[in-house]
């Protein structure tokens, strides 16, 4: 569906009415794949040219994903597995303003979490943060910088404490 200001909206997936979707700008994009279960929690777009994309098979019990500044992206790889609390953001929302310089310190920045990836209960992802296939982030943890591939990273902000690690949504 694309609506009257170029938004694009494709949902393949039915998402529960406590997620609250909120557009704010024109040409956003918003697609979530097959097979999504997604729980509780908000979709947010702001400013113009936005885009988040949710993969097949991705399960959410709860989070905020929030894109905004211009043109920046948040993608979820399939598979992924998000506990509750989880907290997504491509931007600080306000500028820092050097005072030498006076120009912007923290533009938005996208953030990309590959296929299979488990997000524990509480935790918060920065811009610019890319997330490696299987990886782990254990609850509670603030990602402020990019994880690796089969790992468990842990803590605030957080490390990566295992490495040659993968999951399974069942106990084996």
């Amino acid at each position: 569906m694309i609506d009257g200001t170029g938004n694009v909206i494709e949902i393949h997936s039915p998402i529960s009415n406590d997620v609250h979707i909120m557009i704010y700008g024109n040409n956003h994009k918003l697609i979530i794949e097959e097979g999504v279960i997604f729980k509780n929690g908000q979709i947010w777009f702001e400013d113009h040219g936005c885009e988040i994309r949710i993969g097949s098979g991705t399960t959410i019990e709860e989070a905020n994903l929030a894109v905004a500044e211009d043109s920046t992206k948040l993608i979820i790889g399939k598979d992924c597995m998000f506990s509750r609390g989880i907290n997504i953001v491509t931007t600080d929302s306000h500028s820092i303003i050097s005072l030498e310089t006076r120009e912007r310190t923290n533009p938005a920045k996208d953030v990309i979490i590959g296929n299979h990836v488990w997000l524990g209960n509480g935790v918060s992802i920065n811009k610019g943060v890319t997330i490696g296939f299987d990886a782990i982030v254990a609850g509670h943890s603030i990602v402020t910088k990019s994880i690796s591939s089969n790992c468990i990273a842990a803590g605030v902000p957080a490390k990566v404490v295992k490495t040659g690690v993968t999951w399974n949504r069942v106990r084996v």
